[in-house]
């Protein structure tokens, strides 16, 4: 068991390529509970539907 090599991490989803004395960011290490969100941190649930620039699709019948 001596010789055994050991990993740096435990998941093999776990980033390979940090900086040295650096890790992933995780919900252990971040400033809120819950997963980080893909759009920023900065962003407020729920967003007043003018300001997400959606456009509905609109059908046009052929007749």
């Amino acid at each position: 068991m001596s010789n055994v090599e050991k990993k740096g991490f435990v998941s093999p989803a776990w980033p390979k390529h940090l900086e040295p004395g650096s890790h992933a960011v995780t919900e252990i290490v971040a400033p809120f509970s819950g997963a980080n969100s893909p759009f920023g941190d900065d962003l407020i649930l729920p967003m007043p539907a003018e300001k997400t620039n959606y456009v509905h699709p609109y059908t046009r019948i052929n007749r």
